[in-house]
């Protein structure tokens, strides 16, 4: 996958649950700037940028990277008027043991 296309599955991901730039920024802990760099393509992300991406959206970095199209979100409904940045920080940990959980459950099937 060209860069292109990952920063606009990027952009589509945020998009998809409903984030704002700015939030994103928060979550991650950086200016809002950068989130638009980040989806214009005209900035790389870190890595650990990607990891926290990928466990905010409950996604594989194949996934966000473009080598995989296998991707199941995992939803919340909220009930709050904003979002903070901590809510997402919270969030992506609950998605990152349920992807752990996903990943488990996958190689006790193989087995």
């Amino acid at each position: 996958m060209e860069q292109k296309e990952l920063h606009l599955r990027l952009k589509k991901l945020r998009k998809d649950c409903k984030l704002t730039q700015e939030q994103m920024a928060k979550y991650l802990g950086v200016d809002q700037t950068l989130i638009t760099k980040l989806e214009n393509g005209t900035r790389a992300m870190s890595v650990t940028m990607m990891d926290q991406l990928c466990s905010l959206f409950g996604c594989t970095e194949a996934y966000l990277l473009g080598q995989s199209d296998a991707y199941i979100p995992l939803n919340f409904a909220f009930r709050a008027n904003s979002i903070q940045g901590e809510d997402l920080q919270s969030i992506a940990a609950v998605n990152k043991i349920a992807m752990n959980i996903r990943y488990m459950n996958e190689k006790l099937k193989e087995e």
